[in-house]
């Protein structure tokens, strides 16, 4: 039976038996309100620590913080109970640093309704830090945040979980953090409504997302964020996931920059708004490395088939490459593969300066039939694909769609550099005869032509 005492400014805590000066323990609850009664932090001997359920309350360990630490990787603390292997609620100011948590895969119930938790923070808990540890083996989330709860996760690893990190109506700032095996998210950051959120996703490696539970998006992700507003998300590498690298579903302001992601499924970084009412406005995606994937960057719907609105969004200097017509027979997703497109887009975006190649349909594409508003596409350089540079044939025969294209290079197209197209529901086809990657200066419709290249 392990044991500690408190030795000056610090509690210690032991895997060996109480000896004289020892009080021997069997839950973490006890070492931990100990700690915190007495205003100390809390340090651990080598070894393996079970317990069941441990709280950290205001109504427990006298309401203070609490410093838990560990020589990193050198001590675990191993889940043996039910429902949930540590919560914190209310309490400010907790960190933890260099243990490791296993939820040795025991069953969890709802932390609350449908969110099924080894670790939870809520309840308006600030300062909260998970620092040089590992957060691993549960069926459920790995960390969930919520409750205006405010933390910062650092150099942790995680694994094996249904999702790895979750923030709901809070805040985190997740940096340099490892998560591999994850059954449906990576990271996700969701609000309940469409609002500010500030959180932030830098540094981090992110490897094997697998959609366990299905569905159309909202799983298979390494970064999922929605309706959240004001998420940044940079610098982080995200590898094999089933759907989407970084997926941003309503909400806006987002950066997502200098990512890279390889042998994303479906799309690697997908900016929509799926629903009426959840519109997306405002996103830089810049200066990412994508290779491998079903789609490059999709800037989806227009409010046109009770959907919502995604706008406002640049697209600029991104290098894309190995774009693949992946088949996804998932059920309920449509079309059955993703085409394979370097970079499409819907309403007012501008596209610059990114690099295309070997994309298995078109490199950019600027409007979905109807769905094409105000795109700039310029200075852009896209080689080997089908298509160079598909425009809507809506926006190509009629007027009041507003995109021009200019000051591109298309080199090696085979079915096209710079032409009119159409989604007929499963692919994007050339429309007509008419070649516009040679024309100085020519419009047609509502779309502006000038100063292209096709090789």
């Amino acid at each position: 039976m392990p044991s500690f005492a408190l030795f000056d400014d610090v509690v210690v805590a032991r895997t060996a038996a109480a000896t004289t000066g020892w009080t021997s323990f069997t839950n973490l609850q006890t070492v931990f309100d100990y700690a915190r009664g007495q205003g100390r932090p809390l340090f651990f001997q080598p070894g393996t620590y079970d317990s069941s359920t441990t709280t950290i309350l205001p109504s427990n360990g006298g309401g203070k913080p609490l410093l838990a630490r560990a020589i990193p990787g050198s001590v675990t603390l191993r889940f043996n109970g039910e429902n949930i292997f540590l919560r914190i609620e209310g309490q400010s100011n907790v960190r933890f640093q260099g243990l490791v948590f296993d939820g040795q895969n025991r069953a969890l119930t709802d932390y609350v309704a449908q969110r099924q938790a080894l670790i939870a923070v809520g309840a308006a808990s600030n300062g909260v830090v998970f620092e040089d540890c590992s957060i691993v083996n549960s069926p459920g989330i790995g960390l969930y945040v919520t409750g205006l709860a405010d933390v910062l996760i650092h150099t942790c690893n995680f694994s094996s979980h249904s999702i790895g990190i979750w923030s709901e109506n809070a805040k985190i700032n997740a940096l340099r953090n490892s998560l591999s095996s994850m059954a449906n998210n990576g990271i996700a950051i969701w609000r309940s409504s469409l609002t500010g959120d500030s959180s932030t996703v830098s540094g981090n490696l992110i490897n094997g997302i697998e959609t366990a539970a299905g569905g159309t998006g909202q799983n298979g992700n390494g970064v999922s964020v929605f309706r959240a507003i004001g998420v940044t998300i940079t610098d982080n590498k995200i590898f094999n996931t089933k759907y989407s690298a970084v997926r941003c579903n309503g909400g806006g302001q987002f950066v997502v920059s200098n990512n890279s992601i390889y042998n994303a499924r479906e799309v690697a970084i997908f900016i929509e708004a799926p629903g009426t009412g959840i519109d997306l406005h405002g996103a830089v995606i810049a200066n990412n490395s994508l290779d491998t994937v079903g789609n490059g960057v999709n800037v989806a719907n227009s409010g046109q088939f009770s959907d919502g609105t995604a706008r406002s969004v640049i697209v600029e200097g991104n290098r894309i490459s190995n774009v693949l017509n992946n088949p996804i027979p998932d059920s309920g997703y449509f079309p059955p593969s993703t085409i394979g497109n370097g970079i499409t887009i819907e309403q007012d975006c501008v596209i610059s300066g990114n690099i295309i190649e070997n994309a298995s349909r078109v490199g950019i594409q600027a409007g979905i039939n109807t769905g094409a508003r105000d795109l700039v596409v310029t200075g852009n350089l896209v080689m080997n694909t089908p298509i160079g540079i598909g425009v809507s044939n809506d926006a190509v025969s009629g007027p009041g769609r507003s995109v021009v294209v200019s000051g591109n290079i298309v080199r090696g197209a085979s079915l096209g550099g710079i032409v009119p197209t159409v989604f007929t529901g499963t692919t994007l086809d050339r429309v007509g005869t008419a070649e516009f990657g040679n024309q100085l200066a020519t419009t047609a419709g509502s779309v502006t032509f000038g100063h292209n290249r096709y090789l």
